[in-house]
């Protein structure tokens, strides 16, 4: 029996009517009126007509195969099709398609949407899907372009001056925040500030302003909640780099130090971290603190160089202010300590009898002096005994000795700054038979006026050399004249080729027989780097 024949055969009709076309009418209306209030979780009713329809296909070809007992189960999936289906075409217009026919038509129904929390259901997969794309290439792209267009509207903007009557897009919000707080009316250039702040936009500046303009209206622990208040949703870009500048300066220099090695084209980081270090925050500064600093100054020009500053800020002011500050500083770190900055330690060698004095000089106030040999462990050179008004601490003892035998060497240099950092190991390299040369040349260019000297004993008048005789590990030949300013007589003398200074002995030559008319004597040394000394004049004075 067909299924034509089936339905106009009065008997079966009046079976399905009370069975299939009432209960089953009723049951898929319920059904789909259910899928319809749920549309803004998933289409359901679309789901529900799609799976009727094709049991309604397979059902009536197996009931068309001869199993007439299926008849009751074709009219439901019929009735359950046409009822879906009624219900996804009142969904296709445009007002019924996001939360449904029903909602569209009854607001209470909307409002029981919210209340059960389906709508609030839709919103989360929507802001789950919105953090998806924002990870996505194309969506920093689109950000990129937004973020090219404020940046120009913005510098436009600020030229253009004056109040914007109706701001609607971000630039007009700040542009209106920053002449309004210039004005004194604070509690519009706060609500400018906030109606910026919710576009955003990965640009620095703005929040930089609104925090100066926290401080002055709240101080410093007022700022740093109301900011930590406003931007509690926004753990990442701009905000999340700003609350690293609300830290404590024990917590916020690491952990500006940890986002610029993260981020090393970001180059206001490297800005921030050259305030850290700098005089005007420190009031005073180590040179550790200034090779930081110029170390900080020059990674930011680099990034600047690069890009990685001009894109993130609004201001262009404030842009060529930072620019300018950092060139002004980098130039004054340069010239003022030059090659202190590298190098802050010198070290010169005297000679003795007993060996060397090494005496040091270092090119800030230091509260400790360490020293050691090649491998050896570092000793402090002690306190000398007199305090320094810088550092309020004893001054360090600058020099210490070694023996006469010492061998060629390394010697190791540390001190501890006025902050108690310990500062270097800066190396010397120590050779004794070259020190010595050295400093005998330099001894005796600093004593000229002893190098001879006048006697007369037994009826003769000498002219003694003892001084030069000590030093003269250091001098090749010693030419002098008698009552001439050209001296050309040699003093001739046993060569000394050990380190240290030479011994003076029976053997030792320590003067010369010279007329008794001589009135004045002129020497000059030549020494064994084959540099001559001035020539230096000698009055008899008896």
């Amino acid at each position: 029996m067909s299924v034509i024949q089936s339905l106009t055969n009065r008997a079966v009709f009046q079976s399905l009517r009370s069975t299939t076309l009432a209960i089953t009418g009723s049951a898929c209306t319920i059904g789909g009126l259910v899928a319809d209030v749920l549309q803004p979780v998933a289409p359901f009713a679309s789901y529900l007509f799609v799976i009727a329809a094709l049991a309604f296909v397979i059902l009536l070809f197996i009931y068309w195969r001869g199993k007439e007992e299926l008849l009751g189960a074709v009219a439901f999936a019929g009735v359950a099709a046409g009822v879906f289906g009624l219900i996804v075409l009142f969904q296709s217009s445009e007002e019924a398609e996001e939360n449904g026919f029903v909602a569209s038509a009854f607001p209470g129904v909307a409002e029981l949407q919210a209340s059960l929390g389906i709508i609030d259901k839709k919103l989360d997969d929507i802001s789950e899907d919105t953090q998806s794309l924002r990870e996505s290439a194309d969506r920093i792209e689109d950000n990129q372009a937004q973020v090219i267009r404020t940046l120009e509207e913005m510098r436009a903007s600020f030229a253009s001056g004056g109040l914007i009557d109706s701001p609607r897009s971000p630039e007009d919000h700040y542009h209106n925040a920053r002449l309004q707080e210039l004005g004194g009316d604070y509690s519009a250039a706060r609500r400018s500030y906030i109606s910026y702040f919710a576009s955003d936009l990965p640009l620095l500046d703005p929040h930089l302003r609104f925090l100066a303009f926290l401080k002055v209206q709240e101080g410093t622990a007022g700022a740093r909640e109301t900011y930590m208040t406003l931007m509690a949703s926004k753990t990442e870009g701009i905000p999340a780099y700003v609350r690293l500048l609300l830290l404590d300066a024990s917590q916020r220099v690491p952990r500006l130090e940890a986002y610029a090695a993260e981020n090393p084209d970001f180059a206001p980081t490297f800005y921030h971290l050259s305030e850290e270090v700098s005089e005007r925050r420190l009031g005073f500064q180590t040179l550790a603190n200034k090779r930081a600093e110029r170390d900080y100054l020059a990674a930011f020009q680099s990034a600047d160089e690069a890009g990685g500053l001009l894109k993130h800020m609004i201001d262009q002011s404030l842009v060529e202010e930072w620019r300018n500050d950092a060139s002004m500083r980098l130039t004054t770190l340069n010239s003022n300590s030059g090659g202190a900055l590298n190098n802050p330690v010198s070290i010169s060698f005297g000679v003795n009898n007993s060996g060397y004095t090494a005496t040091l000089a270092i090119a800030e106030p230091a509260v400790e002096v360490l020293w050691n040999l090649k491998d050896g462990e570092p000793r402090s050179t002690g306190e000398s005994g007199a305090l320094n008004p810088q550092t309020g601490k004893p001054v360090p003892q600058m020099f210490f000795n070694l023996p006469a035998n010492q061998r060629d060497t390394t010697i190791e240099i540390r001190y501890r700054d006025r902050n108690g950092a310990l500062q270097g190991a800066y190396n010397f390299e120590f050779k004794g038979q070259q020190e010595s040369k050295d400093a005998n040349q330099r001894i005796l260019e600093s004593t000229t006026t002893s190098w001879v000297s006048f006697r007369d004993y037994d009826g003769k008048r000498l002219l003694y050399f003892t001084h030069l005789m000590s030093y003269r590990g250091s001098i090749k030949t010693i030419q002098y004249g008698l009552n001439s300013n050209n001296p050309t007589k040699r003093f001739r003398f046993p060569a000394w080729r050990k380190a240290g200074m030479a011994p003076i002995d029976a053997k030792t030559p320590m003067y010369t027989s010279v007329p008794r008319s001589t009135r004045y004597v002129t020497v000059q040394l030549t020494y064994k780097d084959g540099s001559k000394s001035a020539i230096q004049r000698f009055d008899y004075s008896g």
